[in-house]
């Protein structure tokens, strides 16, 4: 019954993927003669209109260069009659006649296909261009549609005979071992993971080879980051530049809506930057190179000071802080745990849209430092609090409404990892609260 099952799963899936194949291969065909259609219509105008058919046929005789597959190309007038034509050398001429109607563009007759592409001017209708094009490369395709798909199928239906076959308890513990590791991996994005495996048989293959795919992952993510990296500091320099000439224009520029215009162009520019800003931060976090600059400042001061500056960007909100005041030291990067900050605050914003209001709440606990940032937005389901830290994750609900890459969030956890702290997040329904919790300095 499984050999069974297997074998019309599979033949539905690759019956769908040949038709599939076919139907894109004749698509594709369609578009690119199309488009030779419609480059000659363009030019076709002219002789049209000077009657000049010797340019007319020198027009289509240029197909013999650039598509081959076209054996008989014509340009009708607007009474329908041929008023240049070409056929190709060894091929037997094609009668043209005008679409059937205005919207035919195109037309399959066993394995030939015919565009049709109006002429027209000023919407005049001057004529028609007719090409008729073989298919015949199509028959060799289909045959090796269905070739791929049998074997495929074969295959499969050999992999589940195996498997039926040799399914044991020892075997299945060792294959949900690797499943373990797998659903691990796609949970936690951890690829260095490895499965240990003893034996020497099919699943100790299997498992090699996931071991090894590991292996060629973690480099191509390596790759990737200092890929990442170099692009992001190559662009850094011209968008500076970009926006110090977007800002002067902004500072001359008095004429609505130019004025308006400018302004957007900037927002973008400023929201481009911050991305590029992000990217380096993950580059440097992937290659280690992400280094803090400690030094000791008042808490309070670091609070009171990023809460004023973000007011002029959120102006639609009233940042509110509650709890107690610090007044202790605190020896840590002030540059990076602003950002921490800033960043909290910007979700804050930008996922509470109807909730006005955004509370900061600071405390001591235990010679911790703990800091909450609380908005009244659409909040974070439970099951996907524990995700939103990881690289590139963000939670369904809000990707779809809500623009971002998910990078502020795993930045975030990076820095205050690397000041030996904490963060966390609680609520789900009526907003979100975001806590961090850092060591405070012993002395005052």
């Amino acid at each position: 019954m499984q050999v069974f099952t297997s074998v019309i799963v599979l033949g539905l899936c690759f019956a769908a993927f040949v038709l599939s194949h076919i139907r894109d291969y004749k698509e594709r065909k369609v578009a690119s003669l199309s488009g030779i259609a419609q480059v000659i219509a363009t030019n076709s105008v002219s002789t049209l209109q000077f009657q000049d058919n010797e340019a007319a046929n020198d027009i289509l005789y240029d197909l013999k260069k650039i598509s081959p597959e076209i054996i008989n190309a014509a340009i009708l007038d607007q009474e329908g009659r041929v008023f240049a034509s070409y056929v190709k050398a060894g091929a037997d001429s094609f009668q043209f006649s005008p679409p059937k109607s205005a919207s035919q563009t195109n037309e399959f007759r066993n394995r030939e296909l015919l565009i049709f592409n109006p002429i027209t001017y000023n919407n005049e209708m001057l004529g028609t261009v007719c090409l008729h094009a073989s298919l015949s490369e199509m028959d060799a395709f289909e045959s090796f549609q269905y070739r791929l798909s049998f074997m495929l199928l074969i295959v499969g239906v050999a992999l589940s005979f195996l498997i039926a076959f040799v399914v044991q308890r020892y075997i299945s513990k060792r294959i949900l071992n690797l499943v373990g590791v797998m659903k691990e991996v796609s949970e936690t994005g951890n690829y260095k993971m490895q499965v240990q495996d003893d034996y020497k048989d099919e699943i100790n293959t299997l498992t090699r080879v996931f071991n090894e795919m590991m292996d060629q992952i973690n480099i191509s993510l390596q790759k990737k980051d200092e890929f990442i990296g170099i692009a992001s500091h190559e662009l850094k320099t011209p968008l500076t530049s970009i926006k110090a000439y977007l800002q002067v224009l902004d500072s001359i520029e008095q004429t609505e809506p130019n004025r308006q215009y400018v302004k957007k162009t900037l927002d973008n520019v400023n929201r481009l930057q911050q991305l590029i800003y992000d990217l380096l931060d993950v580059s440097k976090i992937q290659s280690g190179q992400m280094h803090l600059n400690v030094t000791k400042f008042n808490v309070d001061d670091l609070i009171d000071d990023t809460i004023a500056s973000f007011r002029f960007v959120a102006r639609d909100h009233t940042i509110i802080r509650s709890g107690e005041k610090i007044n202790q030291l605190i020896t840590a990067d002030r540059q990076r745990l602003e950002q921490v900050l800033v960043n909290l605050l910007s979700n804050a914003t930008k996922y509470s849209p109807n909730g006005k209001k955004i509370i900061i709440y600071t405390g001591k606990r235990g010679g911790q430092l703990i800091i909450s940032v609380r908005d009244f937005g659409i909040g974070i389901p439970k099951e996907e609090q524990g995700k939103v830290f990881e690289r590139f994750y963000r939670a369904k609900k809000n990707s779809i409404l809500i623009s971002g890459f998910g990078l502020g969030l795993y930045i975030c956890k990076d820095i205050i990892k690397r000041h030996k702290g904490k963060i966390w997040i609680e609520g789900e329904d009526k907003g979100t609260s975001f806590y961090v919790s850092l060591p405070l300095d012993k002395e005052g």
